[in-house]
């Protein structure tokens, strides 16, 4: 059961900001089929209407959810890997950023890593759309890290997938049972994995 907001209608916003804040706790809590648009309603202490005057849906409200999550995702990890001065400080970084973004932002890591036999075929191929979107965006990165030690020998697509899923698994795990997930440790772990491909130097 979800629970209701103690705070006054006037000080909670129904801006379309807020409706998507509130909508995101509460999918990340109780999956997009544990939350109804009067649960959401009742978070911000408003009427349904007011949420229908922002989103035709749930199901509308649940796919911005999750593009907003991706696009936080992806800034999250661009700023963190502009900061880094060498190849080996782009992958650590990216690692680092992922794994923290993917244990704190459930809704998304939920829904592009559990499978719902239940869940709209909408939705799902709209998941699917996203899985790819972030695959290229880990192959960009990864060209971003090796532009100028790139050699023809490095199948970098193939890397950046197995270091995605590596990183998915951790995550899954983490999120299924509610342990918190030692960034800095896994980051070493993972690095002393593909350090032998990569041929980068781990600075410890």
């Amino acid at each position: 059961m979800v629970k209701t907001s103690n705070k006054s209608p006037n000080i909670i916003s129904s801006s379309k900001e807020s409706i998507l804040n509130a909508a995101s706790e509460l999918f990340s809590e109780f999956g997009f089929l544990g939350v109804s648009m009067e649960d959401i309603a009742k978070r911000l202490d408003i009427t349904k209407a007011a949420l229908y005057y922002h989103f035709r849906s749930k199901k509308e409200l649940y796919l911005q959810v999750l593009d907003r999550s991706f696009n936080t995702l992806i800034k999250t990890i661009n700023r963190e890997v502009t900061k880094a001065k060498s190849s080996n400080e782009i992958i650590i970084r990216l690692i680092q950023g992922y794994l923290s973004f993917g244990s704190k932002e459930k809704n998304l890591i939920r829904s592009l890593l559990l499978k719902t036999p239940d869940m709209d075929p909408e939705i799902m191929n709209h998941i699917a759309i996203l899985r790819k979107k972030n695959n290229r965006q880990f192959h960009n990165f990864f060209k971003m890290a090796f532009k100028k030690d790139f050699t023809a020998k490095i199948d970098l697509k193939f890397i950046s997938s197995s270091l995605l899923g590596i990183m998915d698994r951790l995550i899954s795990e983490t999120v299924l049972s509610n342990k918190k997930l030692n960034i800095k440790r896994k980051t070493f772990q993972i690095m002393q994995i593909i350090e032998p491909v990569l041929k980068v130097e781990i600075n410890k």
